[in-house]
């Protein structure tokens, strides 16, 4: 078993899914680690799901949640959990139970290999159409503009060792985007196959406008084309309304 292991979870009208993603999480970490806990970061949601984040850290401490004042954006989200999470390996993972919570452990596994990053990559995605393209796109830039290697991928179900992170969170670029934000610091980065379940509830926010102003903001912000920086904007990663949480120390 592993000593300690932090999930961070960015939270969007997730409602209808979240005890479902609870229950399945607990139960692997139970199984494969000494300590755990799990950080529900509500990016601004429209309906209830905060109620339940907090429902779920009063039936069971290990549930540490925080509210965004406003919607700042999953990476932001993402960035957030990041100041607060103590384990010896980070996983991220969707809240709309696409990534499936069992197959965590392949991740951990795989930096134990000696790698500082895994990302989880889906044998056969069942994304919407927007979202497989998006993938593609995110893919292309990212071996232009971050020299990734070709035979790596990225996706947002991904395991960091703890050291990784401290990186991470000292990096201050206003558009966060953490899969860029981790090549700045590492290129010792692997992939497992995992399985991967199509949506059950909600929908995808994914659209031409969202994916266009994606990949513009991605080449701005980190590519080294001198060109674009006089486009970059200073403004606050995320902003706290309300924590049912302690902040790490970093070290």
């Amino acid at each position: 078993m592993w000593h300690s292991i932090s999930v961070v979870i960015p939270v969007y009208n997730s409602r209808d899914s979240l005890e479902e993603l609870y229950e399945r999480l607990s139960t692997v970490f139970k199984s494969i680690c000494n300590h755990y806990e799990i950080i529900l970061v509500d990016d601004g949601s429209q309906d209830n799901s905060y109620e339940i984040m907090q429902r779920l850290h009063h039936k069971d401490p290990k549930v540490k949640i925080i509210q965004l004042n406003g919607n700042f954006g999953q990476q932001n989200a993402l960035m957030c959990g990041f100041y607060y999470a103590y384990g010896d390996y980070v996983v991220t993972i969707d809240d709309d139970l696409q990534h499936r919570p069992e197959e965590i452990y392949k991740m951990i596994q795989k930096l134990d290999d000696g790698y500082d990053v895994v990302f989880g990559i889906p044998i056969k995605k069942q994304h919407s159409f927007y979202r497989n393209i998006g993938s593609k796109m995110t893919d292309y830039l990212f071996n232009k503009i971050c020299l990734k290697p070709k035979n790596i991928k990225v996706s947002s179900f991904r395991a960091i060792k703890k050291n990784i992170i401290e990186q991470i969170i000292k990096d201050e670029t206003s558009f966060v985007y953490i899969s860029a934000i981790i090549y700045k610091n590492t290129q010792n980065i692997g992939n497992v196959h995992v399985k991967h379940d199509a949506r059950k509830y909600g929908k995808s926010n994914y659209n031409f406008i969202k994916l266009f102003k994606l990949f513009t903001k991605l080449y701005i912000y980190y590519s080294n084309t001198l060109f674009f920086r006089g486009f970059k904007r200073s403004c606050p990663q995320f902003e706290i309304k309300d924590k049912g949480l302690k902040r790490r120390k970093t070290g």
